[in-house]
């Protein structure tokens, strides 16, 4: 499987939202971990203790500005029109081994931002980049109490596989449900195009 190594290798794209406005689409740099600081920052306390890391912590911040490895997790942050703030986050999560063909999407976009298109642009510039790289299939883990996440998904091609009640363990220890989306890369040309 292809993975970006550096960024240089990914060309920054513009998006434009329902609104009008918009976004520009780049890879996370060192540099910009007190943007990242500042967006998780604007994120209610009630959402982030759902991510799977303490993002309201500049160390975990930090450390992720720091340790930045495109060929484990390709991190593209949309930022506003005027390259002041950044409006969404999201990133392939790759893995290794015998699921080195799968990445995982995991996608926040900033309050001031959302209903406006954004989480669907990122959804979509990931799966090009999936495609590009040659993976086999996408996964989103989604709360299954998130039924517009659900449905942005599902509308861009993802299917619902299996829900895990109570798999998902937040920070503060609540076990919730989730449903696990996946969509497949690899087109079948016979399978495909049968339906043009």
């Amino acid at each position: 499987m292809k993975r970006y190594t550096s960024e240089s290798e990914y060309t920054p794209k513009t998006s434009v939202l329902i609104n009008g406005e918009m976004v520009v689409f780049k890879l996370l740099l060192k540099s910009d971990g007190p943007a990242l600081e500042e967006f998780f920052a604007k994120i209610p306390e009630s959402e982030t203790d759902l991510l799977r890391s303490d993002v309201r912590n500049p160390e975990v911040i930090a450390a992720w500005v720091e340790s930045i490895d495109y060929s484990r997790v390709l991190p593209v942050v949309a930022w506003s029109e005027n390259g002041e703030l950044i409006a969404g986050v999201a990133s392939l999560h790759f893995t290794q081994g015998v699921y080195r063909h799968i990445a995982d999407i995991r996608i926040v976009v900033g309050v001031e931002y959302r209903k406006l298109g954004l989480g669907s642009a990122m959804i979509k510039e990931l799966i090009e980049i999936g495609d590009q790289l040659g993976l086999h299939f996408l996964k989103a883990e989604i709360l299954t109490d998130n039924p517009l996440a659900i449905k942005a998904f599902r509308q861009l091609g993802f299917e619902a596989r299996v829900t895990l009640d109570g798999y998902y363990m937040t920070r503060k220890g609540e076990v919730r449900d989730i449903v696990i989306m996946l969509k497949g890369m690899q087109v079948n040309m016979e399978k495909d195009m049968f339906y043009l």
